[in-house]
């Protein structure tokens, strides 16, 4: 009998195992992907024909249009250097042309306008070789002077307040 139970009991558990396993998760498969990536949309520029033009390099000096009236000795109550060739002006502003040096005109105007109770406040060289800006103030007013270089050495002078 001892084969016999045995026999039952191996049985039994071999079923048992046997139904167990068809309970158990069976793993299933990873699907492949069946998507195709469709290419992605590019967008490639077409030439143009744009006409390019050479750009024109600066003179190093700009013409302005000179004065041609009698230079006067002062504008507006500030003093016009002495040697001025021509000067012409209005209520704005007054230039004037000159043989000088930047240098001999901002020392007369530091010296000139320091009488006068102005102050240098600020003052600038230019791109162009002998370009300079002065500014000189006296309570709440400036003035400002443009010396620009011309043709033949002459320097342009613009006063304007």
């Amino acid at each position: 009998m001892k084969n016999i139970e045995k026999t039952i009991m191996l049985t039994v558990l071999v079923m048992a195992l046997a139904a167990c396993a068809t309970f158990a998760p069976v793993p299933t498969e990873t699907p492949a992907s069946t998507q195709t990536n469709l290419p992605t949309s590019t967008h490639t520029p077409v030439p143009t024909n744009t006409p390019t033009k050479t750009p024109v390099p600066p003179t190093e000096t700009a013409s302005m249009p000179l004065p041609s009236g009698t230079p006067a000795s002062e504008w507006e109550g500030f003093p016009v250097m002495p040697e001025a060739i021509a000067g012409d002006g209005d209520s704005q502003g007054y230039s004037f042309t000159i043989h000088a040096t930047p240098a001999e005109i901002q020392k007369f105007y530091e010296t000139a306008l320091a009488k006068l109770g102005w102050s240098l406040f600020a003052s600038g060289q230019g791109a162009a070789k002998d370009t300079v800006l002065l500014i000189f103030m006296k309570d709440a007013s400036t003035l400002t002077i443009s010396i620009l270089p011309q043709p033949d050495g002459i320097l342009y002078v613009l006063l304007v307040k």
